[in-house]
């Protein structure tokens, strides 16, 4: 005579299973396409118009693209002072 099986039933509770982590807001950086999540720490600014309407975007920047778009603007700026005096 052979030994009886075991019969396992499982089930799925919400006490048993265990919590989902808390999903905060993530971005993708407008220059390099790089997942973060966190606030951003800067954005672009695009602006357009379509017939009367003026549109503004300000996509979100990683911190490493946004450091690099100030640094460019800075520059810039200093190199477009210098050509008029």
């Amino acid at each position: 005579m052979s030994a009886p099986k075991a019969i396992v039933h499982e089930f799925e509770t919400a006490d048993f299973m265990p919590s989902v982590a808390a999903v905060g807001p993530g971005y993708d950086c407008d220059m390099c396409n790089q997942h973060f999540d966190g606030e951003p720490a800067g954005s672009g600014l695009f602006v357009w118009t379509r017939g009367e309407e003026l549109r503004f975007e300000e996509p979100p920047l990683c911190e490493t693209c946004a450091q690099n778009v100030t640094l460019d603007a800075l520059t810039r700026w200093g190199v477009e002072e210098e050509e008029e005096g």
